[in-house]
């Protein structure tokens, strides 16, 4: 099976645009990214997510360590940030449904698969499947699934609702094509939520300090627009520093970019 000259074309001019966007802002990276394969494989929701290797003593724990973290919707439904959070704690007490084990036993590798492969039919009558997936209008899921580092990894996930037909194998092809060129992408977005360089995650606030740094915003205008005293900036600076283990925001600005 292959992807046609048109599609191609469209995925190509994706990845020029892309990489003119902005590093400070892997948010918008994201809405285009799902916005145009969406459009390709008619998936009207979606969602990124990562996945941090908490822990390496993980001999009695089904999920080796892997835990789901930061996510960002695509076409977001009423119910997803409810059905997040739940399907976070449940996965916090080492209770995995069986898609979620089954991508862990597969961690380290580029990956990209339908539901239908992915799981035993048993998994359609599950609990899982009709309240996490049916309860928001969600019955099928296409899975491509990038590792940044050892301990990082990236979940780009698809979905059809109802009466739409089920993913097939060129849509498949068509998405992992799409993303598999894209690590640089998970690089700054991991970044953004600091989950790959940075020594504890970010809080909302040092990700918009962030975000205004990245920007070339001087720290006094960073005050204004986030509504601190200079001196609040400041500190929050440092602390950025701190955890990104550099000394300026020019090495800050290089380590962002890969070149670090």
């Amino acid at each position: 099976m292959s992807i046609d000259d048109h599609t191609q074309a469209i995925i190509h001019r994706l990845w020029d645009e892309m990489a003119e966007l902005p590093a400070s802002a892997p948010e918008v990276s994201l809405k285009k990214l799902f916005s145009a394969i969406s459009a390709l494989i008619d998936s009207p929701h979606g969602l990124w997510l990562s996945s941090l290797r908490l822990a390496d003593d993980a001999d009695n724990d089904p999920l080796l360590g892997w835990r789901a973290r930061s996510v960002f919707f695509y076409g977001e439904l009423p119910a997803d940030q409810q059905a997040y959070t739940g399907a976070v704690k449940r996965l916090d007490k080492g209770i995995p449904d069986e898609s979620t084990y089954n991508h862990v036993l597969r961690a380290g590798a580029f990956r990209a698969t339908l539901l239908v492969d992915h799981v035993s039919e048993g998994f359609y009558s599950g609990d899982h499947y009709i309240h996490h997936y049916l309860g928001r209008g969600i019955t099928d899921r296409l899975f491509v699934v990038m590792p940044v580092n050892e301990d990082v990894e990236s979940y780009f996930m698809f979905d059809r609702l109802r009466d739409q037909p089920d993913f097939t194998a060129q849509d498949l092809e068509i998405a992992s094509y799409a993303l598999r060129s894209l690590g640089w992408l998970n690089r700054q977005v991991h970044l953004s939520y600091g989950q790959l360089m940075a020594d504890a995650p970010l809080t909302p606030t040092e990700r918009g300090v962030l975000k205004h740094m990245l920007a070339g915003s001087a720290e006094k205008n960073i005050a204004e627009a986030m509504g601190q005293s200079p001196h609040t900036t400041h500190q929050y600076v440092k602390t950025l520093f701190r955890k990104f283990n550099v000394r300026s925001r020019a090495e800050l600005t290089a380590l962002w970019l890969g070149h670090g």
